[in-house]
Order: structure tokens, then C-alpha cells, then sequence
């Protein structure tokens, strides 16, 4: 359904600007060129999405000898599935595909316009999963004025690496949109402190972390030795083998819950890790306790969360801790750079227009977004399984964990 909510938003944004400007006008000529990959970029930008999302790209590894070209994350997977599944069809139907794949490459610079509806710090996907998110976890600190924040879109001309006169990108009134854009920057902020890297949300995302590696763990290379039943897709992708575009998408979220409900029932004749994975399995599919997390609230923690779970690697132990961290800003501004990535970085601004068309990036005319891109949400946990008495004895010899009370009784003379 997100992906349904991503086109029909992408489409309000294009009909408020054809409504504002015409489809003859100079601002709005290049979108309606591209109105098609568009829309068809807002629907089928996720279908490259594994199971549970980006938290399947962190649980399982790229290929030891992946083939040429082979997709490297699931946007590289998009595009792929785009060309290969729908590619003769959409060009049968007037589309250009090739617009449609660059929509969906953070690293593309051509399109610019286009992309700002698919991929920029205000775009339509962003627009639905806040909305949608916000509804479906319950807090409302995702909302903000859909329909106040349309009304504000313009096209401005912005000074652009690479064009002296600068491009054509999708703004905001600079009149009308201050605080709406306010509004939706701080409720991207709170639905990642409260919801997204929540400590419940992340703790069970460390189990399936946990239960996807042990898995791997098992498998040492070989498909055949994952532990029955499971997809065969998901057997070569633990093996860390390639696997075909049919394959990767026989994925879901519903095969992989299975998968977990069949291991929970496991027999592990003795082994320890057949044994970790069978309770793990059981303690995530019936909702037990989930991972306990110590916050790492100083560097000195981190650090010693570091050398901990770098101890362990090798040892059953490793699945049963996660050293978890997650750096972000809920608005990257313009001083905001990552290397090679500068000029990407530059071209995600949010933008807004005075009504002589003088454009500013947001935070050099909104105290509060600049205020809010200078903050950094940052997360430092360690997560362990309070279920493993080995784990627990281990955390306790290193001083993370206060020893038992000593109930025995004392001997009076």
C-alpha cells in the first residue's frame, strides 16, 4: 500500500504544479515530459525491498562472487526488477525506462526536477511512510498538513553544481510553507526517536539479526546445510550465493515468518547452535521477552562495547549480543557533506521561492530548521539475550551486569 500512497501523492504534486503553471509554461514543460516515469519511479521505487525491508540488507551478505552487475543493495535490486520484469511492457506503453531507473539512483544528477517527487529530503515517499507510519504505530507524531504543504509546492530556479545558470527543482512558497515544512522536518525527527529506533523496535531487530546470522553461521557456505525447511532462495542467500531476479523475489515477508515458525520447532540432536537457532526462532515468533539493551551513553561504553562483542566473534556468545548504533540528522543542510557523495548531498536540499523567484535553502530562512540540522540523533546500545545463562554470565564477569545477590543463608555461631 505504501507504494500505492507514494503515486497517488507524487500525482497530487504534479497536478497542483500543471494547476499552478500550465503544462505549457516554462517551469512546468520538463515535468510533464517525465510525468509518466514519474509516476510509474513513485510505484515501483520499493519493489527491490526484501523481507522486512532494509533490515534484510543488514542481516544477510553480498555474494562472495556475485556476477557482473549484480545488485548490491535493494535499490540496485529496483532497478533491475524494473528492467527485467516490467521493462518491455512499460516501453510498449510510451514509458522511458531508462528516466524511470535514473529516478531511482540517489546517484544520478540528470532529471533533477523529476527526481525531487522520487528521492530528496521532501519527496513523496517521504510524504506517505511519515503519514502512514505515524497511523499504523499509533503515535501521532508523524502527521503534518498534507494538504497545506501541496498547496505551497512551486519550481524554482537553484544554483546547481555544474550549471552556472542553475535548474529548474521542486520548492516551496516561501510565504505560505516556513512552518509546514517546520512541521514535517521535526515529525521525521520524532518518528525516528519514538518509533524507528525505538529501544523495543531495534531490540527485535537484533533477534532477527541474531537468528538470520546463526543461520548463516550453520550454513558455512553451503545451501544445503540451512536448516529445513527454508526457501530455497534464502538458503543461497545465506550461503552468500547469487541468486536470479525469480529467485530473490519468491522472497517475502510471509515465507520468512514461516521459515522462522519452522525453525522455532527444530530438533537439534545435541548441536548448540541448531539449539540457539531453535530458541531464538520461538522466543521472536510468540512475542517473549525480546533482547535486553544497556545504553551506551558514553564513549568509554562504546568502546567497551566494541572490544565485548569483537571477543566473542566466533564463539556461540556472538549471537547473543548486538552492539547497535544509528547516527542521523531528521535535516541534512547545506554544510551537511559525506565525501564523494557531496554533490547528491547538495542536490537533496529543500529549497523555497520568494514571489520575485529568489531561492534559499530551507535552514537560511527558517530559525528552527537550521536549528533542527545541527542536531544529530544518535543511538548507542548494547542488546543481549537475557534468555542465554551463558551470555548473562558472561556480561556479569565483564561488569556490564550486577552479580545475583548471594541468597544463602547465614551461619550464626
Amino acid at each position: 500500500m505504501h507504494s500505492v500512497g507514494v503515486c497517488h501523492i507524487a500525482r497530487q504534486m504534479l497536478d497542483v504544479l500543471r494547476k499552478r503553471y500550465g503544462e505549457e509554461s516554462e517551469e512546468y514543460r520538463e515535468l510533464e515530459q517525465d510525468r509518466r516515469e514519474i509516476l510509474v519511479a513513485a510505484l515501483l521505487h520499493d519493489v527491490g525491498h526484501g523481507p522486512f525491508s532494509h533490515l534484510f540488507e543488514r542481516a544477510l551478505k553480498h555474494p562472495k562472487s556475485p556476477p557482473p552487475k549484480y545488485p548490491k543493495d535493494h535499490e540496485g535490486w529496483s532497478r533491475r526488477i524494473i528492467e527485467e520484469q516490467f521493462g518491455d511492457y512499460l516501453r510498449e506503453n510510451g514509458v522511458d525506462v531508462s528516466v524511470v531507473l535514473g529516478l531511482i539512483d540517489k546517484k544520478n544528477r540528470r532529471h533533477l526536477l523529476a527526481k525531487d517527487f522520487i528521492s530528496s529530503q521532501l519527496d513523496a515517499d517521504r510524504m506517505d511512510y511519515l503519514l502512514r507510519d505515524s497511523r499504523s504505530a499509533g503515535p501521532k507524531y508523524g502527521e503534518f498538513a498534507l494538504a497545506w504543504l501541496l498547496h505551497s509546492l512551486r519550481i524554482g530556479r537553484v544554483p546547481t553544481t555544474g550549471s552556472t545558470d542553475g535548474v529548474w527543482r521542486l520548492c516551496f512558497d516561501s510565504r505560505k510553507a516556513i512552518h509546514v515544512v517546520e512541521e514535517y522536518i521535526q515529525a521525521r525527527e520524532f518518528m525516528y526517536v519514538q518509533v524507528y529506533i525505538h529501544k523495543t523496535t531495534r531490540a527485535y531487530e537484533a533477534m532477527l539479526l541474531s537468528i538470520l546470522s546463526l543461520a548463516r553461521k550453520i550454513c558455512e557456505g553451503d545451501p544445503n546445510r540451512v536448516p529445513s525447511p527454508c526457501p530455497p532462495a534464502l538458503a543461497k542467500m545465506l550461503a552468500e550465493q547469487p541468486v536470479t531476479t525469480a529467485e530473490y523475489l519468491s522472497l517475502d515477508d510471509f515465507r520468512l515468518c514461516g521459515t522462522i515458525i519452522d525453525w522455532s520447532q527444530l530438533t537439534d540432536d545435541g548441536d548448540e547452535l541448531r539449539g540457539a537457532l531453535k530458541r531464538k526462532c520461538d522466543q521472536l515468533i510468540n512475542l517473549r521477552q525480546p533482547y535486553k539493551a544497556i545504553d551506551l551513553d558514553t564513549r568509554d561504553k562504546q568502546d567497551k562495547a566494541l572490544r565485548l562483542v569483537t571477543s566473542v566473534e566466533g564463539t556461540p556468545l556472538a549471537f547473543s549480543c548486538h552492539r547497535d548504533d544509528f547516527v542521523d540528522r531528521a535535516y541534512r543542510n547545506i554544510h551537511y557533506r559525506k565525501g564523494k557523495e557531496q554533490e547528491e548531498q547538495a542536490d537533496w536540499m529543500i529549497h523555497l521561492v520568494d514571489p520575485e523567484g529568489k531561492t534559499s535553502a530551507a535552514e537560511q530562512v527558517s530559525d528552527v530548521i537550521r536549528a533542527i540540522s545541527e542536531i544529530e540523533t544518535t543511538i548507542y546500545r548494547l542488546y543481549y539475550d537475557a534468555h542465554d545463562p551463558e551470555m548473562i554470565a558472561h556480561l556479569i564477569k565483564e561488569g556490564w551486569l550486577p552479580a545475583p545477590p548471594d541468597n544463602r543463608e547465614e551461619v550464626h555461631a
